[in-house]
């Protein structure tokens, strides 16, 4: 059995299939970062998702898991990881801990390198090359670089609406009243205790991003300028660790440019600006938004971590599977 885990700091997905890729359980669960969640906080959410997963059985040298977590590359995270999976496998199990960039990649290029570009709350461009040598541009929170998050994208819009309230005393339009009205709030300066409010920050930027997107939708000129700088921003980031993955000379293939995370998902937008941008500027990149769910790389990456092929076979029956399994998780 081969158990695929896909964590974040929102909520965390697990699948267990068996060796042909029907799919045995499904579950998602709530938050497993460690650095945004308590270990007793982590450990009750992978509790009950192996509750589900394997029924409390400990599994054998055979079975394997593979479990791509945000939060987990510094700090001593991934060995804590790992000995916390142990818990709830028992001895015997192959285990494997990494970045949820990893899955969310080969969820896409099936195993096959390639960069991943996630813009969600947060941001990261992250790539595996033919060398299987990796590396990553971006990524270190919302106060440091993070110019295409949802956070980065809340942002410009507040910067927006209270410029033109301080140059006019008001700040009239749609994303203003919309902004206003989902913080149920009647004028700009108001906005600012709901902002500031301890803890709370962060997620209430970044939740303004989808009026952005949804006025982008509509043709909102604001809207799409703030999309288009995001995009201008993946570009810079994904060129750069291109740069750094495959280096400066020689001819190179297209190489797939994997867009996912809730911004990415939602913004028809910025692929569109990407794949434009791309082309006028010759790159390499082969721009695709992400159909599969992350917690299928998982399960890719497993096989890539056991030395097992695999097959368009395997390929076909694990995503109709999941595709099916999906729609009656409630959670997902």
């Amino acid at each position: 059995m081969i158990i695929g885990i896909d964590g974040g700091g929102t909520k965390t997905t697990g699948v267990a299939v068996e060796e042909g890729g029907k799919i045995l359980a499904l579950k998602t669960v709530g938050p497993s970062n460690p650095n945004s969640s308590s270990e007793e906080a982590v450990r009750h959410e992978i509790n009950e998702l192996f509750s589900i997963l394997t029924k409390g059985k400990a599994l054998t040298e055979e079975d394997v898991v593979f479990a791509g977590i945000s939060g987990v590359e510094s700090g001593g995270k991934k060995e804590w990881f790992i000995k916390l999976l142990r818990e709830f496998t028992g001895p015997l199990a192959n285990i494997f801990v990494d970045n949820d960039a990893v899955t969310a990649l080969y969820s896409e290029t099936k195993g096959q390198p390639g960069i991943v570009c996630i813009s969600g709350t947060g941001s990261i461009v992250y790539g595996i090359n033919d060398m299987l040598e990796r590396d990553r541009v971006g990524g270190w929170g919302y106060l440091i670089g993070d110019g295409y998050s949802g956070f980065a994208l809340g942002k410009k819009a507040l910067d927006h609406i209270f410029s033109n309230y301080d140059y006019q005393g008001e700040s009239p339009g749609e994303m203003s009243d919309k902004i206003l009205n989902q913080f149920k709030v009647e004028t700009v300066p108001e906005l600012v205790p709901v902002m500031y409010e301890m803890g709370k920050s962060r997620d209430r930027v970044a939740s303004i991003a989808k009026i952005v997107i949804e006025l982008s939708s509509i043709g909102d000129e604001k809207a799409i300028s703030f999309l288009h700088e995001a995009a201008d921003s993946m570009m810079k980031d994904i060129t750069i660790l291109f740069y750094k993955l495959y280096g400066q000379d020689g001819e190179h293939k297209q190489i797939p440019i994997v867009l996912t995370g809730g911004i990415n998902q939602h913004a028809k937008e910025i692929i569109t600006y990407l794949k434009e941008k791309g082309l006028k500027e010759r790159s390499p990149f082969s721009f695709k938004r992400a159909a599969q769910h992350p917690v299928a790389g998982a399960i890719y990456a497993s096989h890539k971590e056991m030395g097992k092929d695999i097959t368009p076979i395997f390929i076909k029956r694990l995503e109709a599977e999941l595709t099916k399994w999906m729609k009656t998780d409630v959670k997902g």
